[in-house]
């Protein structure tokens, strides 16, 4: 059937005309065409508002974030196949079920040979830098070449008897250096798939300010069982 616009070209008519005009002819069409039709006439507007809701919601999760606490942020030096549900597990250990608290596993730093034998990428290097000069990792687990960086130094390495008391040092006399724990053993680090390549350092940073958790971490990780406070 004519409709009354028919012969009216279409960039004569007022916005009241084409909008009838589009009424109509959605009216003619049958359920997939009407469909098709919508999705390539009004593909932009489609997409401008589903960016548009993408954007609000990403705002939202942004702004969400600032409400978290990072509790606990370690880095696992050529570490790339552990999983980071370990973290998890050490959140549940340690009783807090608090969605806010953020438990970090960081294993993006490696050398290029899984080995330790070759050298970190500059990328790598550029990373170790930032996490300790940024102060943003609170732990290290790492490999003998990296833990001798930063041992023997003043005011950087955290002593394992100020971070657990001499009754862990005595307990754990075969692991314990003065400032780092041998942990490339521990059956916890196994069981999420880390690879025993040879010796792992445990250190924590004088400038963290986590230190009581990363006790409770070293803890978790030799298999001691946690102490009520």
């Amino acid at each position: 059937m004519d409709t009354k616009f028919q012969k009216k070209h279409e960039s004569d008519m007022t916005k009241k005309e084409k909008r009838e005009l589009e009424r109509e002819k959605l009216a003619s069409m049958g359920g997939s065409e009407k469909a098709e039709y919508i999705l390539s006439y009004y593909k932009f507007h489609i997409a401008a508002v589903a960016g548009l809701i993408v954007l609000i919601v990403g705002i939202g999760m942004w702004i969400d974030s600032f409400r978290n606490e990072t509790m606990l942020y370690a880095a696992v030096i050529n570490g790339k196949e552990l999983d980071a549900g370990m973290m998890e597990h050490f959140q549940a250990y340690r009783g807090d079920d608090n969605r806010r608290h953020k438990y970090v596993l960081d294993t993006s730093v490696a050398f290029l040979g899984q080995d330790s034998s070759g050298e970190l990428d500059y990328a790598s290097q550029m990373k170790m830098v930032t996490l300790t000069g940024a102060g943003t990792a609170d732990v290290f687990i790492c490999p003998e070449e990296v833990y001798r960086n930063y041992t023997g130094e003043e005011n950087v390495l955290v002593p394992v008897e100020e971070l657990l008391g001499a009754e862990f040092v005595s307990a754990h006399k075969e692991i314990c250096e003065q400032d780092a724990v041998r942990i490339e053993d521990s059956e916890m680090l196994e069981e999420y798939g880390y690879q025993n390549r040879g010796p792992a350092y445990f250190i924590v940073f004088c400038y963290s300010g986590h230190q009581d958790v990363a006790a409770e971490f070293l803890e978790f990780l030799v298999g001691q069982d946690r102490q009520e406070p």
